[in-house]
Formats: C-alpha cells, sequence, structure tokens
C-alpha cells in the first residue's frame, strides 16, 4: 500500500506539468485500486470523493468508471492549480461602479474577458498559475492596463479595485464628452445628486431594458408618476404627484414645446417613441431660471447627444395583441379620404350630396395584425472632435384594440338633473343611468420620430449647438356601438359605426450658444421654433335604429316611426400652435465675504398662435317610407345645402377660433456654499402672460372676442445640506402657476354626439391656477452599487385649481335643454395637496429591486346639488357641501421591478415590472355622491435582453401579463327602482357601488434583434 500510495502521490506531482500523465493513469489503473485510492486523493481534489460515491464506482462497468474519471480529470485540472482573480472598478471622481465596463486578462497568447456587475464587481475564477497583465476599458473612460497581476500558489486569491478618469477631448475651456456613459443608470444617478433642482432621471438603459415603447408609458415607471390612458389603454397624459395632466408641463432639451391636441395644452406623451432619448427627467422643484409654469411637474425629454466617437445602433422587432385572437381588428380604406373639407374645397361655399362618400365606413376584419418597432442611431465626431453630429430614426406600426361596456347617466331634462327620488322612500339623490354602450374599438398608429443634433466647437470659449426633432402620428381608430336603453321596454337598440382619422406632428428646432465672455463671465442663448398641429380629416359616422329588428347587416327593415332615422355625419377638424420664442442667461461669478456666490440673469420672451378650424356636415334618411336596408351603400340620404357649415349659423359654437400668447419672463437668482456643507439657491421670476382670441360666434354675444391679461411673481429658495458625499438634504419652496388650456377660456360646445359620452364646454371666466409649492427629501447614494435611497414629503396650496365638472347650464351663450350634463372646466376653490414619496433602487450581485411609493393626499370641499322627493313637499333640490380629492389624484401609487443583470456568462438582462395605481376620480360630477372613480389598477409587465453574440442581441417585451383591465364606478349602492324599470347589466358589486365602464386591452408582445457597432 505505501508504494502504491508513493507512485500516486509522485505521478499527482508529475501533472502538475504534464496532464497528460493524469489521463494515462486513469485509463490504465483498475478501477478496483482507484477505489481505495480514493481517500488518498481528498486533499489534492478539490472536491472531497465519499465512500458513497466510491462503492457507486465498483458497480459501474470498468470502461464507463475510466471515461468518466478522464472527463473529471480534465474539469479538475483546472481547478486544482487555478487561482481567482477579483476585484471592482469605479468612477475615479464619484467613487460609481462602471457597470458593464470590460475586464480583459491577458497572459501570453492567452486573453480572457468578463464584465462589471451591478455593484462593480468582476471576478476570473480558475486562472492558471502565472503573470497577467489586467485592463479595464469603457466607453468614455481611459483604458487602464495593470501589470504583473500573478498567481502564485493553486487557490491563490488577487483582490484589485481600479478606478478609471474619463477621457476627454479638451479644447481650452470646452470640453466634448461621450455620451455613451451618459446613458447609463449611473449618469442617471449623477445627475440627481447633483442638481440644483429636485428631480427623478431616467436613463436611456433603464428605458431600452423597460417594457415600453413609449415616453408615456416609461413615465409611470418614476416615482410619483402615474398616467391617463387612451381610449385604447395606452398611457397618453403623465400625472404627477396625484396632479391632473393640465398641472403638468413638457419640455424638449429644455425648452417648452407646443401641443397638437385641439383643446388642451399638455402635450400627448404617447407621440414620443421612448428609443430616441438619452435620458427622462422628471422635475419637482423650480428654480426661478425655469419657466414657471408648472405645479405638478416638469417632464423633460433629453434627446440623444452627439458622441465622443463613431456609434451606430439598428434594432428591429416584431408582435401582436392577444386581444385579436378573440375577434379580428376592424379597419377602414384611408387613401381616398379628401383631407380637406366641403367648405375649404369650395372657399366657403356649400357642400352636396356629391361631396361625401361612404368609402370610409366600410369596415374589413384582420385577423392577428402585425406590430413593428424598428429604429436606427448613427453618430460621431469630425474635424479634430470640434464639429459633432447625431442622428436617430425611430418607427413604429401597432394595432390595439378595446371592448368596452359604458353606461352613461341621464343627459336630458326629464328628470331634474341627472338625478332623482323615490317618493316615501329613503333612496334620495339616485343617478338616472339612461344607456349601456357597448363598444368595440380598433386603434392602429404608425409613429415616426426623427432628431439630429450638431454642435460646433469654434474656439475655446465658443460653441454652437443646432438641435432638430420631428414627430409624426397616424392613428386610425374605428368604433363599432350598440346601444340599449335600459329605461325603455323592451330596450330600444341602436348601432352606430364611427371611423376616424387622426394626424398629429410636433416640429422643434433650437440654435443654442454658450459663449465665456470673461474668466468669470458666461452667456448662454438660445433662438427656437416650434409647430404642433393635428388635423382630422372626415371622421365619419353613421347610425341607424334597430329597435324592431335582430341586430346587423345585410337585411334590416328601416320603419318610418321608430323614432330615431339613420344618418350619415362627415366632421373636418384641423388646428396648428406655433411658437417663436428667444431665451437668453448671464452668469456672474464673484467673491463676496470669501465666497463664491454665482449670480444668474435671463429673460424669455415667446409669441404663440393658436388656429383652429371645424366643419360637420348631417344628412338624414331621405322621405318618410321605409327602406330596406342590405348594405351601406343602400341608404338613401337627404342633405340640406343650408346646414352645410352649421359652425357658422345662427350662434355658432367656437369651435373655429384664432388665438395669440404673448408671454414675458425675466429672472434674478443666486447660488452660493454658506457653509462647508450648505449650499443656498434662491431668486425670484416675473412671468407677464397676455392672450386674445377671436372666435365664430355672432357678433352680439359678448364672447366672440376676448382678451385675458395676468402676471406672476414667483420666488422660489433651495437649500441643498450635505450630510458627507453620499448623503444629503435637500429643502424648497417656490411659488408657481399654470395656464388654463384654450379650449377651456373660449366658450366653445362640442355637442355629446361628437364625443364619447357627454357634451363639453368651455368657460371664459376660467381663472388660472396658482401653487406655493414646498419640498424636503433625503439622499442616500450608496458608494457600492448604482443604488439610490429617496425619501422626501410635499406640500402644495393650491388656489384657484380647474376641474372638469358637470354643469346644467350652457355658459357659451348658445341654448341648450335644461339639465343637460355638459362637462366644464371650473374653478373649484383653494385645495391643500401633501404627500411622502419613497424610492429604492438596490442590487445584490446580479440581482436586483427597484421600487418606489407615492402617498398623497388632498382635499377641496365644493357646493353640490342633492335631489329629494317626499310625499309633503315633492321634489326639491338642496346645496350641500361634499369633500373630495382632487379629480384624477390617487391616494397610492407604486412601482417594483425584479432585475436580473449577467453581462458576464449569461449576458441577460430581464424586468418584471409592476406598476400600480390606486382608485381616482375621473369625473366630477355636480350632484352629490355621483362622481365617477376609477377603481385601483395594476399591471404586470416583463421584458428581457440577451446577447447573442458581442454586438447583437435579442429582447423582448410583454405587456399586461394578467390581462388587467380598467374599471369605474359610482360610490353609491346600485337601486332598481320602478324609474329604473329594467337590471342594470354588469353589476358585479350590487349594494356598493354601481358599475358604469369597463376596458379590456389584453397581453400584447415584442421580440426583436438590436445590432452595437
Amino acid at each position: 500500500m505505501a508504494k502504491t500510495e508513493t507512485i500516486l502521490t509522485t505521478e499527482v506531482a508529475c501533472f502538475k506539468t504534464k496532464k497528460a500523465l493524469l489521463i494515462w493513469w486513469a485509463v490504465t489503473i483498475p478501477h478496483p485500486l482507484i477505489t481505495k485510492l480514493l481517500p488518498f486523493a481528498n486533499g489534492i481534489i478539490c472536491t472531497s470523493l465519499t465512500n458513497t460515491f466510491a462503492e457507486i464506482l465498483n458497480k459501474m462497468p470498468q470502461f464507463y468508471t475510466r471515461l468518466w474519471l478522464l472527463l473529471g480529470c480534465i474539469v479538475f485540472s483546472t481547478a486544482v492549480f487555478a487561482g481567482i482573480v477579483k476585484g471592482k472598478v469605479t468612477d475615479s471622481k464619484t467613487g460609481e461602479p462602471l457597470v458593464g465596463a470590460t475586464v480583459v486578462l491577458e497572459g501570453g497568447k492567452k486573453k480572457i474577458t468578463t464584465n462589471v456587475n451591478l455593484d462593480g464587481s468582476y471576478t476570473f475564477k480558475n486562472v492558471r498559475v502565472g503573470s497577467y497583465h489586467l485592463k479595464v476599458i469603457f466607453t468614455g473612460y481611459k483604458t487602464v492596463a495593470i501589470a504583473d497581476v500573478r498567481i502564485k500558489t493553486p487557490n491563490d486569491v488577487v483582490v484589485i479595485g481600479q478606478s478609471l478618469e474619463e477621457a476627454t477631448s479638451e479644447l481650452d475651456e470646452v470640453q466634448v464628452t461621450t455620451n455613451g456613459n451618459k446613458e447609463s443608470d449611473n449618469s442617471a444617478r449623477r445627475i440627481e445628486k447633483n442638481n440644483d433642482a429636485l428631480e427623478n432621471v431616467m436613463s436611456a438603459k433603464t428605458i431600452e431594458l423597460s417594457p415600453d415603447v413609449t415616453v408615456a408609458n416609461s413615465l409611470q415607471r418614476m416615482s410619483g408618476v402615474s398616467f391617463q390612458s387612451s381610449s385604447s389603454g395606452e398611457g397618453k397624459y403623465a400625472i404627477i404627484r396625484g396632479m391632473d395632466q393640465r398641472y403638468n408641463t413638457t419640455l424638449i432639451n429644455g425648452i417648452p414645446i407646443p401641443s397638437p391636441d385641439d383643446r388642451f395644452r399638455y402635450v400627448p406623451m404617447n407621440l414620443f417613441p421612448s428609443d430616441i432619448l438619452q435620458r427622462l427627467e422628471v422635475v419637482k422643484a423650480l428654480t426661478p431660471n425655469m419657466e414657471g409654469n408648472a405645479i405638478g411637474g416638469v417632464m423633460n425629454l433629453v434627446m440623444k447627444d452627439a458622441p465622443n466617437k463613431e456609434e451606430f445602433r439598428v434594432f428591429a422587432a416584431g408582435g401582436g395583441n392577444t386581444l385579436f385572437n378573440d375577434r379580428p381588428y376592424a379597419s377602414f380604406p384611408h387613401g381616398g379620404i379628401n383631407k380637406k373639407s366641403p367648405y375649404e374645397l369650395t372657399n366657403g361655399g356649400n357642400a352636396t350630396d356629391s361631396s361625401f362618400t361612404t368609402n370610409n365606413l366600410k369596415l374589413t376584419p384582420r385577423k392577428q395584425p402585425f406590430n413593428l418597432q424598428t429604429g436606427l442611431t448613427f453618430g460621431n465626431r469630425y474635424f479634430h472632435k470640434k464639429l459633432g453630429f447625431v442622428l436617430s430614426l425611430s418607427y413604429q406600426s401597432f394595432f390595439r384594440g378595446t371592448d368596452q361596456t359604458l353606461i352613461t347617466q341621464y343627459p336630458g331634462s326629464r328628470i331634474i338633473g341627472n338625478a332623482y327620488g323615490v317618493s316615501g322612500a329613503t333612496i334620495n339623490n339616485y343617478p338616472v343611468l339612461d344607456q349601456v354602450f357597448k363598444n368595440t374599438i380598433s386603434t392602429g398608429q404608425k409613429r415616426f420620430a426623427l432628431n439630429n443634433k450638431f454642435d460646433y466647437i469654434i474656439n475655446n470659449r465658443n460653441k454652437i449647438s443646432l438641435y432638430n426633432l420631428f414627430v409624426h402620428l397616424d392613428e386610425f381608430q374605428t368604433r363599432v356601438q350598440g346601444d340599449t336603453d335600459v329605461n325603455a321596454t323592451p330596450g330600444a337598440v341602436s348601432y352606430s359605426t364611427r371611423t376616424g382619422w387622426r394626424i398629429q406632428s410636433i416640429y422643434n428646432t433650437t440654435l443654442h450658444g454658450e459663449h465665456k465672455l470673461a474668466n468669470r463671465v458666461m452667456l448662454d442663448w438660445s433662438a427656437t421654433y416650434s409647430l404642433a398641429k393635428q388635423q382630422q380629416p372626415d371622421l365619419a359616422s353613421y347610425g341607424y335604429d334597430a329597435s324592431y329588428q335582430k341586430p346587423g347587416f345585410p337585411i334590416q327593415y328601416y320603419p318610418a316611426d321608430s323614432g330615431k332615422p339613420a344618418s350619415l355625419k362627415h366632421t373636418w377638424s384641423h388646428n396648428k400652435d406655433q411658437d417663436v420664442a428667444g431665451y437668453i442667461n448671464l452668469t456672474l461669478k464673484r467673491n463676496i465675504a470669501h465666497r463664491d456666490v454665482e449670480f444668474g440673469f435671463g429673460g424669455m420672451f415667446r409669441e404663440k398662435t393658436r388656429e383652429n378650424f371645424y366643419r360637420t356636415y348631417s344628412l338624414s334618411v331621405s322621405g318618410n317610407s321605409a327602406q330596406i336596408i342590405t348594405d351601406l351603400d343602400s341608404f338613401h340620404y337627404q342633405f340640406n345645402p343650408t346646414n352645410s357649415n352649421p359652425a357658422s349659423g345662427t350662434t355658432g359654437t367656437a369651435r373655429n377660433f384664432s388665438i395669440t400668447e404673448d408671454v414675458a419672463a425675466a429672472y434674478a437668482q443666486f447660488k452660493f456654499m454658506a457653509t462647508t456643507n450648505l449650499q443656498i439657491l434662491g431668486g425670484v421670476r416675473f412671468e407677464n402672460t397676455d392672450q386674445h382670441y377671436t372666435t365664430d360666434l355672432i357678433p352680439i354675444l359678448t364672447t366672440k372676442y376676448g382678451h385675458i391679461y395676468y402676471y406672476d411673481f414667483l420666488p422660489s429658495l433651495h437649500l441643498k445640506y450635505s450630510l458627507n458625499s453620499r448623503q444629503s438634504i435637500r429643502a424648497s419652496y417656490f411659488r408657481s402657476f399654470i395656464r388654463p388650456s384654450f379650449a377651456e377660456i373660449l366658450p366653445s360646445l362640442i355637442p355629446a354626439s361628437e364625443t364619447e359620452a357627454y357634451a363639453q364646454q368651455g368657460n371664459p371666466y376660467l381663472k388660472h391656477t396658482t401653487a406655493d409649492n414646498y419640498d424636503i427629501r433625503f439622499e442616500i447614494y450608496p458608494k457600492k452599487g448604482a443604488g439610490q435611497l429617496l425619501i422626501g414629503a410635499f406640500v402644495k396650496k393650491i388656489y384657484n385649481p380647474i376641474e372638469v365638472t358637470f354643469s346644467h347650464s350652457n355658459i357659451t351663450g348658445n341654448t341648450s335643454s335644461p339639465g343637460t350634463n355638459i362637462l366644464t372646466p371650473t374653478n373649484v376653490g383653494n385645495v391643500t395637496n401633501a404627500g411622502l414619496e419613497f424610492l429604492i433602487v438596490h442590487y445584490l450581485g446580479k440581482f436586483g429591486i427597484s421600487a418606489n411609493y407615492t402617498y398623497t393626499h388632498s382635499a377641496t370641499t365644493t357646493s353640490k346639488n342633492y335631489f329629494t322627493i317626499d310625499a309633503l313637499s315633492g321634489s326639491r333640490t338642496d346645496s350641500v357641501n361634499q369633500t373630495r380629492p382632487l379629480q384624477g389624484q390617487a391616494q397610492h401609487i407604486g412601482n417594483v421591478s425584479l432585475l436580473f443583470k449577467d453581462n458576464n456568462k449569461l449576458g441577460l438582462d430581464m424586468q418584471l415590472a409592476y406598476v400600480y395605481t390606486g382608485e381616482r376620480i375621473q369625473l366630477v360630477n355636480s350632484y352629490y355622491n355621483l362622481d365617477t372613480w376609477q377603481s385601483p389598477f395594476g399591471q404586470l409587465d416583463f421584458s428581457f435582453t440577451k446577447k447573442i453574440v458581442k454586438k447583437v442581441e435579442v429582447y423582448g417585451k410583454i405587456i399586461n401579463l394578467t390581462n388587467e383591465h380598467t374599471r369605474y364606478f359610482i360610490k353609491n349602492p346600485y337601486y332598481n327602482s320602478a324609474k329604473n324599470t329594467n337590471a342594470l347589466p354588469f353589476q358585479d358589486k350590487p349594494g356598493k357601488e354601481i358599475f358604469v365602464q369597463q376596458d379590456i386591452f389584453k397581453t400584447s408582445y415584442l421580440l426583436g434583434v438590436r445590432y452595437r457597432l
């Protein structure tokens, strides 16, 4: 036995230089002897072999035993005599981990590479004994080589920490840096940490990995932000800190942009594909050098910047929507639609029957339409890096669907307002629920975006840049509607079809200059032109009554006495909003009382012109006799030329208008370090707003013309106290305001037939809203990892807030039925809005969690109607007060994302993201306790990116994994009385609340390929 042990020891020792000897040993020695020798190998082989394992070997055929040992020896040979090299890679200035940096270990002809993990760490396992060079490579940083990394003995562990310096190309005072790092999560954290204003930042890297393809949906992932969705279920408008979309402002590269919406100022965020962004910022505390028209917050879309070296990316993906597994997508031909109305084509003349077509009302079913996403980015620097250029293109074609159930409140005067009571009973102020709509909606979107930037370094004191952005959206929507009157017996049924083509676009160009006038004097300026447009050519609809027939085509008999004749309607509308603006800022640095003080002065002027055009035409069934309907072409209509331009009729509707708005502003601010740790920034801003409008109302109405003028002084103070290099406390106060939307201050009237449910009107007596805003936030940015912890609180005292409420009178100068429900913007009194915010991002190795939660509370007390009936006094309407939250505000919103990132072995990033929005008021009713609420909504999404080869990766996105839907209700128990003969359908919570709407969207998905140079 001693001899055998000596032989084994000798052979193993020889294997340190010759692997072949161990292979020979495994193949030639009989396996019974191997079994006896296994205990002696315990100290040599990294893993101990137990007696149980030895017994298994004894039972195996000798050939398989040796084969197993042969493979095991090959594997173990690398581990037995190998060490480990590990360490961390960080930014030399900030100490933040450089996630994704490449670490190269070179020794002789061999080269091993790995990538830095989320916490900045890297590890090389099974490194053979020897000498190596270690090199770290990261875009935008200097390459660092470390000589003589040595693995001296087996099981050596060498730990190396390395800090990298940013690589810059300098021309004296002007620096050009790469944008690769600016798109990282670490860059976003640095901006949040170092910025004077309180804000949250989402990096391009985070946006790329997220399940979202538009900016609107990306916004909901940010702290304190939710969104108002469109009829297709897509995010459209952002709600920040529970403040309705009207209280927020959108910027492109720091410049406000106009909206293509025909009614509102706020910009539909679903216009912007998310892949053209460098980062997404939500500013929550305004400094004096920022425009003051925001109370909830400011969304700043920072577009891709010119890189420091050549950059090229291209991607493409395809997918679908599972809703169309159950039903087809309904498309309609739009190629023949005339983009100009008959009024425009005839220079103000009348239309005839031949002016219209029904082709765009003929629907074609499509099974499983294909969704497409594609885009590219190219950039570089030329002429010794003086000239920078970047171009980003994005194209999306998506098909969405909505199956909608809608129960409306009675809009007429059959019962006063929209509530009733029961004589002799306790049921009072109950809503009169009128009609049940079953809507099948199909929406197709073609979204295109182009962003480019040129910047040129003239010399060491002057730099000039030119930004250009163009976004365009074609949206095609069909709505097939069935309408049942729940108060009729057996229930009248009507059918209608509506098709629409909405074209929206925004163009912005900005020329920007930066100049160093003296050692401590800087001047920057911007000249900008923006144009937002919307066009809706031939919004067409037709309807017919089917009270006495089976619904649907073909063969429908239309009786003349059914009370609801078939009709055909065509509407043309278009609008544009144009801004021409200039900005100038002067920064002076002076030493006062042994402290550097930075003074800022500046101003801006913007001229906005807004124009709206609207024409609608109605055609009715010809004759008084019944018609046999076999298809759409069998409808026979008559058209009255005198009604061809009803918008310019007896009273008009103010849908055609023009408005100019001049805004002039000036500010002064200062910034200095009061102590080593305390920074103080303060100042005041003055803004003047001057508006003139004219409408198509008749001259005898006082609201035909209007002039609105007001000004605002906006002081602010921001404190930032650094507890250490990683922790700080911020406190701020600023005054801000928000201007009403144009359609809200104009006496326009939109009838219910042109909206989803209720008529809408403007209010020329509306006041603009102001607010005093207070914020405090505690921040931690850990030294290890790309995490953060933010805990904050805010209070907003809001004066004259605006909400859309039900009005029962027409304030535009037109006539309407008494008691008609008209959605009207109204100042509802002063409100205090307060809340708490919590955000955490933490990584542990390859796993991470990103979570945020916002609690918001507001209360406004307004006077409402209360309708009662009793046996003695009959019916009456009293005025009572009701306290409620602000419209659109959810008390609880939150996000949780579980992350997995392995850029080393697997090249895999995954994210499981859940977003939650608590219940909130959708519509405010003028009757007590009859507001419409949206139920709590949660959505689960998934996305991943997997590297295939060095420059190619596949990615996927799945939206709404659990098929969640939106639901709306009235906080009143359902009551079925004699005045509501038919029981309401779809009541899932009887005795607690009344269901009024549900939208079903189902799951959508994408799978694509991405290439990076």
